[in-house]
């Protein structure tokens, strides 16, 4: 392989597989795409895959296998308000989170491009992102031809707990919705998923797939990006964290999501000026990375399975509801999303948060538990990441801070009471036993619930916001196309430029950055308002 490509895209995850396959198109350019972790899709790859990878049914990461496989998973650890740590799976794989996530595709709300636009982001529209996620998706419900494919599960594939869960939510009040996908949409029903059959469907097998045959397209797998150097105020090379350097004559692309690719900048000499100066790094370009990082936290109602309640050929994950809070009309910020299998083992050394098992779910210390994660999805708690070092082996500091508002307390309350109304429903409670470690004394009572919610939350792994997408003077880190304020040649195009957490999984929001911005990059024009664009 030579040293020097026109551009560089670092990360093939959600969005930079998309980065990657769209700018090689021009066959002018020649596009170097590397991944920190294996590249499992080659022909010539002799390693075993990691179990569910390919699988829809399951989740291959903690809860859904015993440990996270560290052959595809950084094994994060994340930092908690209430002391100690907890193991967050982060991807080390081509395809990134998407290869491992729950492959929930669920476009952001019209609420959400209203704030994006209110920070300077004009081109980020509601309409200009509609017709783009209608181009990329393949979705028989709704008529879209794209490359990618969404399905949905009927009641009878979903499983007997998922029907059981869709019935125990219109029994409170909720309305079933065929498509939560629906601009709008409020209610319970089947969440839109990546998958073909039972196959699960990654950015890489849609992406990179096809463009695999691209002779201007080169991936390098199993290479961990340390830095970028510049020349003039322009991005010119990556430095490998073996010391390889590897030369672009025209743009570096950062793909490497909203924990890594803050870091990358942070090394190379932008971010915040004393914590570069703390580790010996000559400050380039005093900006905000790594502040405003978001996640969506989720509280977990568990309890057992009755017998012939879960076969092996249900899903573990499809139906969910979201609706809109008490405190926010219109935002959809509250969402219930049932499991039927999640296996809880305290006895992982792995899976630990402040020397307590992250997952005792309730008090179920072992074996199989099924219930409902309360999500919310609009949370106010901002976190950070910084590097610990200039080493790039040595994981970043990430402390998301969950729960750290009154704002965001009071609809964890609210969430987990509407989810302890599903869960003790008739129609639940036909297939489940009674919740575990949670009574209706303790829903009934503010404080006590307060408690259980701090013993129970974790994350749903929908990290984003950490090199925000905003105009310079309300704390932006890159411009609408992704470009760096401050120097030349070098973009971020992943989770971390979402202007502000979507109220939605984070998959979709991420591959609509990848295809905007790899457009952006091919054809050489920058993102702006579609009325602006023809004048």
């Amino acid at each position: 392989m030579h040293d020097q490509f026109t551009h560089i895209v670092v990360g093939a995850g959600s969005a930079g597989c998309l980065v990657a396959s769209r700018v090689a198109e021009n066959r002018a350019f020649d596009v170097l795409l590397i991944e920190a972790g294996p590249d499992i899709d080659t022909p010539t790859n002799t390693s075993s895959i990691p179990h569910g990878v390919h699988d829809a049914r399951r989740v291959p990461m903690a809860g859904q296998s015993a440990i996270f496989d560290p052959r595809i998973d950084w094994n994060l650890e994340v930092d908690v308000p209430c002391g100690g740590q907890m193991i967050v799976p982060q991807a080390k794989v081509m395809g990134g989170g998407s290869r491992i996530n729950g492959g929930t595709f669920l476009r952001h709300t019209e609420a959400d491009a209203r704030e994006w636009v209110a920070l300077g982001n004009d081109g980020w529209d509601f309409e200009s992102s509609v017709a783009v996620y209608e181009g990329l998706e393949g979705d028989p419900l709704r008529g879209t031809r794209g490359p990618h494919p969404i399905a949905r599960a009927s009641m009878d594939e979903a499983g007997k707990i998922q029907a059981a869960f869709v019935d125990g939510a219109t029994s409170r009040g909720l309305q079933y919705i065929p498509d939560p996908q629906a601009t709008g949409a409020e209610g319970v029903g089947p969440a839109p998923v990546c998958r073909r059959g039972s196959t699960r469907v990654s950015a890489a097998d849609t992406f990179i797939g096809p463009a695999r045959l691209f002779p201007n397209l080169t991936i390098l797998a199993d290479s961990l990006v340390d830095r970028v150097l510049f020349q003039d105020g322009k991005a010119v090379t990556v430095v490998l964290a073996n010391g390889r350097q590897i030369h672009a004559t025209h743009e570096i692309i950062l793909c490497a999501g909203a924990i890594f690719s803050p870091a990358i900048l942070q090394r190379s000499g932008i971010g915040p000026t004393e914590l570069l100066r703390q580790h010996g790094i000559a400050p380039l370009v005093e900006l905000p990375v790594g502040l405003n990082l978001s996640d969506h936290p989720c509280i977990p109602l568990v309890a057992r399975p009755r017998p012939g309640a879960y076969t092996d050929t249900d899903y573990s994950l499809q139906m969910q509801a979201r609706w809109s809070s008490s405190l926010n009309p219109g935002a959809i910020d509250l969402q219930m999303v049932c499991f039927s299998y999640l296996f809880a083992q305290s006895t992982d050394p792995s899976i630990q948060r402040g020397g307590q098992p992250q997952r005792s779910l309730g008090g179920s210390e072992t074996g199989h538990v099924a219930g409902i994660g309360c999500n919310i999805n609009k949370p106010t708690s901002l976190g950070m990441v910084a590097i610990r070092s200039r080493d790039p082996n040595q994981m970043p500091i990430v402390r998301p801070n969950y729960l750290s508002t009154p704002h965001d307390r009071t609809l964890a309350r609210e969430v987990v009471r509407t989810a302890y109304a599903v869960l003790t429903s008739p129609a639940m409670q036909a297939v489940l036993t009674a919740p575990l470690g949670i009574t209706s004394q303790v829903v009934a009572d503010d404080v006590m619930l307060d408690g259980y919610i701090q013993a129970q939350y974790s994350t749903t792994y929908h990290f984003c916001g950490s090199c925000r997408m905003a105009t310079r003077e309300k704390g932006g880190v890159v411009d609408q196309s992704g470009r760096v304020y401050g120097v030349k040649g070098l973009r971020v195009a992943d989770a971390s430029v979402l202007p502000t957490v979507p109220a939605s999984n984070t998959m979709a929001s991420t591959m609509l950055v990848g295809e905007r911005v790899g457009r952006s990059v091919c054809d050489g024009r920058s993102i702006q308002n579609a009325a602006r664009s023809h004048i």
